[in-house]
């Protein structure tokens, strides 16, 4: 039994409309998404074109280079409580590659400090006595955050006790460094 000519017509109707939307959804998401080739320029005003960046058909292997990083060094946590004199300044710091991130939280036990977080580099040519300053406080009771290492180099923190009595400044500093030491004040890093 054949369909009656409407019901072909429909179906014919209904398959070419089908072939057009699958036609302009390859040239609008899925060149530029899986494959970088983007006709008509649709896919870029999508954000779809970066998507196949990174060798992957699906640019799934782009995806996991922006969220994910090995380390070559093991991951450290430290906990450390530092004595301060009243009006004394000393540095803190650890020792990161250029790339590697750290997750910090110190807090005074006692009167507000003084600080300026910053690094030093330790590896390459840079001018005499480099160093970069990321925050600098004159009064502060606590700071928390994280940090990627823009240079291999020595980042931490120059505290100077603003109080007239001892203080406790109590660090914790988690990431992939070689160590967390304090530093002498003049000494070469």
């Amino acid at each position: 039994m054949s369909a009656p000519m409407p019901e072909r017509k429909k179906l014919f109707v209904s398959t070419l409309i089908a072939a057009v939307v699958a036609g302009v959804i390859l040239t609008t998401v899925v060149l530029p998404a899986e494959y970088g080739i983007d006709p008509t320029r649709v896919g870029g005003l999508l954000g779809l074109t970066g998507m196949s960046e990174g060798g992957s058909p699906s640019g799934g292997s782009q995806i996991a280079a922006d969220v994910m990083h090995a380390h070559p060094r093991k991951y450290f946590s430290g906990h450390v409580e530092i004595h301060v004199q009243p009006n004394e300044e000393l540095e803190y710091k650890a020792l990161l590659d250029k790339g590697e991130p750290m997750v910090y939280s110190w807090t005074t036990q006692g009167g507000p400090v003084y600080f300026e977080f910053h690094g030093e580099p330790t590896v390459g040519e840079w001018p005499e006595d480099f160093y970069q300053s990321y925050e600098i406080k004159e009064s502060a009771e606590a700071a928390h955050g994280s940090f990627i290492a823009p240079f291999t180099g020595n980042h931490g923190w120059y505290w100077k006790n603003l109080s007239d009595q001892p203080i406790v400044i109590v660090l914790d500093a988690a990431g992939y460094y070689g160590k967390l030491a304090r530093i002498e004040m003049g000494a070469p890093q």
